[in-house]
């Protein structure tokens, strides 16, 4: 009993550090974020952060996985060829979702931005968090293919494409306010998921098929 409450509170320490390092980021930004402001946001003492983290370098990188997993649960699930179907309206619901997680983590995208141009390890872990969206998407799109749902495009090609659109929105939306504040409102909503339909699908936009 007494090792379990022990890792009990272990892992509410280590999720306080975690909040505390998510609210200093996306305040100070990457480079301006210091280990001290970090632990007395928490409120806990400097060295009890080296119980759970490396650096900051390594807090960053668990604070963006568990970021990065909340993102996925919205957008990517469970995929059977032999069942899994396109459905349009299912395709907005993951945009939205995508949206409504990126808005919940505010200016965290800013400091990822700068952390990606200033840390080779930030960028390395970056890019291995977004290959599993960008594969669970060229898989879909490949199956949708394979039915003549989808024209006949480079699944991986369009895959980096069209997940660089939702996820350059959620810089420049978070870091400059361009075209505007991040928000999931329906209007960002439904352009994303048009324009993903239109570019990909055999029925152009969503709900509307190319004879309409």
């Amino acid at each position: 009993m007494a090792g379990v409450k022990r890792q009990e509170r272990a892992a509410a320490t280590q999720n306080q550090l975690l909040e505390a390092a998510r609210q200093v980021f996306a305040e100070r930004g990457y480079q301006a974020t210091s280990v001290a402001a970090i632990t007395d946001a928490a409120s806990t003492a400097h060295g009890t952060f080296y119980l759970y983290f490396r650096n900051k370098e390594d807090v960053f990188a668990q604070l963006m996985a568990t970021t990065m997993d909340e993102l996925y649960a919205h957008t990517l699930t469970e995929l059977d060829p032999e069942t899994h179907r396109y459905d349009p309206d299912v395709a907005r619901d993951r945009v939205a979702g995508f949206l409504q997680v990126a808005v919940s983590q505010g200016k965290i995208w800013r400091a990822l931005l700068e952390a990606i141009l200033v840390s080779p390890t930030i960028a390395e872990n970056w890019l291995e968090l977004r290959r599993v969206f960008h594969q669970g998407l060229a898989d879909r799109l490949a199956i949708y293919q394979s039915r003549g749902e989808f024209r006949d495009l480079d699944p991986s090609l369009v895959a980096q494409l069209l997940a660089g659109m939702l996820e350059w929105h959620v810089f420049t939306s978070a870091s400059f306010g361009v075209p505007g504040p991040l928000e999931a409102n329906d209007k960002a909503i439904d352009t994303i998921a048009d324009l993903w339909a239109s570019a990909v699908s055999v029925r152009g936009s969503r709900g509307q098929t190319a004879a309409d």
